[in-house]
This record gives structure tokens, C-alpha cells and sequence, in this order.
């Protein structure tokens, strides 16, 4: 049975505000600790169309277009194909080499709004997907999915879950808070009685957590979760520990040989393991969760780069893992979806 809940919602929570869902998407308005003057601040972004795969797309809104098959994006375009196991996005980087990405079930299973962009403001324009998720009570109702290109014009994929607010007009969550041209994102996430908001920014394709001063802010942000709407930043008290993912993927958590894996049933919410050197003669076990779309892999080789998030390109993915497990190639991984584990959320190779 697929997981219907983000896990770091307590189950106490889920219990106490089923059959009211608005509580969840609207948790930018109530529970967010930014200022309206903060907020308006919105990273421009140009909707390019919703892809469907071949679904009608039915947002409530009668302002969606139709994806085109080409988008400005990258050095030279990209071109957006449906196949029977996801969207497939792709294209040349500056040396003329491929490039693609496979996004499998995050960006098929409903249609998908595309918005293009020059993110980190480094003159090549990005793509930002943003997708439902078909979850029930307090799951994270949007997938955001971002296709930044660094120097060489090649892709570097980021993707965060949440209760992300999109609609022809633009993404409520991508913002400019600093005035330096490049997007920041809002991240919000409840764990142990309080919404917790982290700030994302980019940088040379970049995404890092921000920790500490931004602006007129420290970050995170932390406001108490009650019966009514509560916009009031606060500490924890004494003895509460709320945490959120760290999605960033801008410095490796961890480095090392992929010495070998367990598959598991991607479509059951099991997870992948992977064992990784330590660069110390040891192991380290890592988890990632590869439920929809959240654990991907990033391989580059001197035939370009290929990008495939794990959730609905199983085979692919196994096949892969099957090529590098125990072949003496390093892997570095980033992100730690779950505190005081390894849980990356992308493992680059190169091979």
C-alpha cells in the first residue's frame, strides 16, 4: 500500500485535524512567519504550459495551456516526450553532448505545471515543475521539481515535497527576499507540534538550506501549531525537538565506493539500501526514500549526462545499480531526507 502521509507528521496530528484539509493547503497563509511585504516578493517565472501525459488537465482553472514540445531552457532548448513509463526531458549541453532526464511517475501521474526561469541568474534559463501528489489528509499536496544548468549547460536536478502554492500567474513559494535576482525557496514542514520553515537559495545551479541570517531573518523558522491560524515565530520549548530534511544539493554529505545494494518494491514505499565505503576500511549504510520521485540518480560520462529519479524507473534504476555495485566507482550523495542517517536524495556518479 502506498504511503499516504509525509513522515514526519505524528500521527497524533493526522488524528486531530482529519476531515480538515484545508488546514493543510492553506498552510502558507496560516501558518507561514513571513510578512505579506516579505511574500509579495515573488521570483518572476513564466508558465510555459502544463504537461498531461496525455490526461486532461483540470487544476480548476481554465488559464492552463498545453506543454509544448520544446522549451527554452538550457544552452540550446529541451524537448519534453511522454513515454509509457514517465516524461522524459532532454537535451544538448554546451560541448553538444546529451543529456536527459527521466522523471517517471513524479510528472505523469498528474498533470504537471512548467514554468521557465533564470533561477540563479547565471543566463541560462531553467525549468521548474510543479506537480500534485495526490495525497490525502496532511500529505504534501505539490511536488516542486527544478532542472537548473551549471557552467557546462548541463542539467542538476533538485525536487522538495510540500504545500507549495502554483497557478498560471506564477509559484507563490519562489521569492526574492534579498534582492540579489536569484530565487530563494520557502520550505515548509511539521515535526513535533510546530511548522517549521526552511529557506532554500540557489546558486551556480545550486540549491543549499539556508542556516542562519538572511536578510532581516534567521533561519529556521518555527511557528507553534494550534487550533486556529498562528503566523508568530517562536522557539521550541524545552525538551521539543522539530527537524525537517536537508534536500540541499550543493555540497556531498557523504562520499564513497558503492560496494553493493538490496532492492526493494519502490512501488510498496520500501526503500532502497546502499552500502557505501567510509573512506576508513568501513561501511556505511544508507536508506534513501525512493517513494515518489523523492531519490534519484545523477550519472555523468563522456557521452553527457543522464538524470533518472527512482520512483516509476525501477528497471532503470536497477540496472544501473547493477553496473556500478562493486566496480570501484565512487558515488557522492546528497541531501539527508531523515536526521542521523544516511537518507540521501541524490546519488551522482561518474563513470
Amino acid at each position: 500500500m502506498r504511503r499516504k502521509y509525509h513522515p514526519a507528521i505524528s500521527a497524533g496530528l493526522l488524528v486531530l485535524l482529519a476531515g480538515t484539509a484545508s488546514a493543510f493547503q492553506d498552510v502558507n497563509r496560516d501558518y507561514l512567519p513571513l510578512s505579506e511585504a516579505e511574500t509579495v516578493r515573488r521570483f518572476p517565472v513564466r508558465y510555459a504550459g502544463t504537461a498531461t501525459s496525455g490526461r486532461p488537465a483540470d487544476f480548476g482553472e481554465q488559464t492552463d495551456k498545453p506543454l509544448p514540445e520544446k522549451l527554452d531552457i538550457g544552452p540550446s532548448g529541451a524537448f519534453v516526450k511522454y513515454a509509457d513509463d514517465g516524461t522524459v526531458i532532454s537535451g544538448k549541453d554546451r560541448r553538444g553532448l546529451d543529456w536527459q532526464v527521466f522523471l517517471g511517475r513524479t510528472a505523469s501521474a498528474y498533470p504537471c505545471r512548467v514554468y521557465v526561469a533564470d533561477l540563479d541568474r547565471n543566463r541560462l534559463r531553467d525549468a521548474v515543475l510543479v506537480c500534485p501528489t495526490g495525497g490525502n489528509g496532511l500529505a504534501p499536496s505539490r511536488h516542486i521539481f527544478t532542472l537548473t544548468f551549471d557552467a557546462e549547460g548541463r542539467p542538476v536536478p533538485f525536487e522538495a515535497d510540500g504545500y507549495f502554492d502554483d497557478g498560471p500567474r506564477g509559484v507563490f513559494d519562489l521569492v526574492d527576499l534579498d534582492g540579489d535576482g536569484r530565487a530563494e525557496l520557502i520550505y515548509m514542514n511539521y515535526d513535533d507540534g510546530y511548522w517549521i520553515t526552511n529557506l532554500y537559495e540557489v546558486g551556480d545551479a545550486r540549491w543549499r538550506r539556508i542556516a542562519g541570517r538572511h536578510g532581516r531573518r534567521a533561519y529556521p523558522l518555527y511557528t507553534r501549531f494550534t487550533n486556529r491560524p498562528n503566523r508568530g515565530p517562536t522557539t521550541p520549548r524545552r525538551g521539543r525537538s522539530p527537524s525537517a530534511p536537508d534536500l540541499s544539493n550543493s555540497v556531498p554529505k557523504r562520499r564513497g565506493l558503492l560496494l553493493s545494494y538490496k532492492w526493494a518494491d519502490l512501488n510498496q514505499s520500501e526503500d532502497l539500501a546502499l552500502t557505501v565505503s567510509d573512506g576508513r576500511g568501513g561501511e556505511v549504510l544508507c536508506s534513501p526514500v525512493a517513494w515518489y520521485g523523492s531519490f534519484g540518480f545523477v550519472v555523468d560520462s563522456d557521452r553527457g549526462r543522464t538524470v533518472v529519479t527512482a520512483y516509476g524507473n525501477e528497471t532503470r534504476v536497477k540496472s544501473l545499480l547493477d553496473e556500478i555495485a562493486g566496480k570501484e566507482i565512487e558515488v557522492a550523495l546528497y541531501g539527508q531526507r531523515v536526521g542521523g542517517k544516511c537518507s540521501p536524495e541524490w546519488a551522482w556518479v561518474v563513470r
